[in-house]
């Protein structure tokens, strides 16, 4: 079923039907991940199976795609592939006895926002560290900064060097 990624869907429908649904959305149109990448570039897939469990509306969300993330080790961008799966619930608000095993998802089933749950998965699979891997180039900043303990003078100025003379006197 192809729709556009920035239509809402209507999930009671889906799930009654058991219909699939693929979205590529772009990474710039994610606002809340942008601040924490290192350029908004590219895309994201996303596969949702819908089915019914009970009298419960629910889903299998798969989000795949590559980010560009700043290392903070060099500060320098690397790509990183993010995979995630969730089973979601939709109930409302309050709603009890819901299946277990499934993260409930609050909110109109009839309107929901794709999107906004894809970016929820991509900000969960992010590293909290973003780090080069092993066998990956980490390189220093451009701006000729030494990394720590390398001895390379860096300029900084240390305003408590001088406190040991003040207590000796």
């Amino acid at each position: 079923m192809s729709t556009p990624p920035d239509r809402p869907i209507d999930v009671l429908g889906l799930a009654r039907s058991g219909s699939s649904l693929e979205r590529q959305f772009e990474v710039a149109g994610f606002e809340r991940l942008r601040d924490r990448l290192a350029a908004p570039e590219g895309h994201v897939n996303a596969r949702a199976d819908f089915a019914t469990t009970g009298r419960w509306p629910v889903a299998k969300l798969v989000v795949e795609g590559v980010l560009v993330l700043r290392c903070q080790r060099c500060l320098g961008p690397m790509r990183r592939g993010v995979a995630s799966e969730a089973d979601l619930v939709f109930a409302e608000e309050g709603a009890k006895e819901l299946p277990e095993g499934y993260e409930p998802v609050e909110g109109d089933p009839r309107r929901l926002e794709l999107a906004t749950l894809v970016e929820d998965e991509l900000l969960l699979s992010l590293p909290i560290i973003p780090q080069h891997g092993e066998g990956e180039r980490c390189e220093l900043p451009k701006d000729g900064g030494a990394a720590p303990g390398e001895g390379a003078d860096t300029g900084l100025r240390r305003p408590f060097a001088g406190l040991k003379d003040l207590l000796e006197h």
